[in-house]
C-alpha cells in the first residue's frame, strides 16, 4: 500500500480550514496545525488572563465565562462538528455530579465517560472509517 504525501492527508479534519495554507507549506496535516495553533492561542490567552484578568481586577464569573467560551471555540476550531461528542461527555458527567452521592461521584463519573467513549471509539473502528482524523477525542 503506497503512503500517501502530506498534502493529501492535510485535507482530513473536521475542525475549521483557515490554516489550510499553512498545513500546505509545512507539509503537517491540518488537524495537527489547528491543535497546535490553539495551544499557543490558549498559552497567549494565559498572560492575558494574568495581565488583565488576576483575581483583584475581574470576578470570578467573568473569568470563568471568558475561559468557558475562549475553551468552547478552541474545540470546534479543532475538531468541528465531533465536539458534540465532548459536549455530551461533559454534560452527562455534570448530570453524574448532580445526582450522586459524594462517596460514589468518581465511580459514576468514571463509567459513564469511559463508557460513552468506548462506545464512540468503537463506532468509528467498526461502523465509521477509522483513521479520518490524527487528533482523536475518544483516546
Amino acid at each position: 500500500m503506497a503512503a500517501r504525501s502530506p498534502a493529501s492527508l492535510s485535507y482530513r479534519t473536521t475542525g475549521s480550514t483557515c490554516l489550510h495554507p499553512l498545513s500546505q507549506l509545512l507539509g503537517i496535516p491540518l488537524d495537527q496545525v489547528n491543535f497546535v495553533a490553539c495551544q499557543l492561542l490558549a498559552l497567549s490567552a494565559a498572560f492575558w488572563f494574568r495581565i488583565y484578568l488576576r483575581p483583584g481586577k475581574a470576578s470570578p464569573e467573568v473569568r470563568h465565562t471568558l475561559a468557558t467560551i475562549l475553551g468552547i471555540y478552541f474545540v470546534v476550531f479543532c475538531f468541528g462538528w465531533y465536539a458534540v461528542h465532548l459536549f455530551v461527555l461533559v454534560l452527562m458527567c455534570y448530570g453524574v455530579m448532580v445526582t450522586a452521592s459524594v462517596s460514589n461521584i468518581h465511580r459514576y463519573s468514571f463509567f459513564v465517560a469511559m463508557g460513552y467513549l468506548t462506545i464512540c471509539h468503537i463506532s468509528r473502528i467498526y461502523i465509521f472509517h477509522y483513521g479520518i482524523l490524527t487528533t482523536d477525542f475518544s483516546g
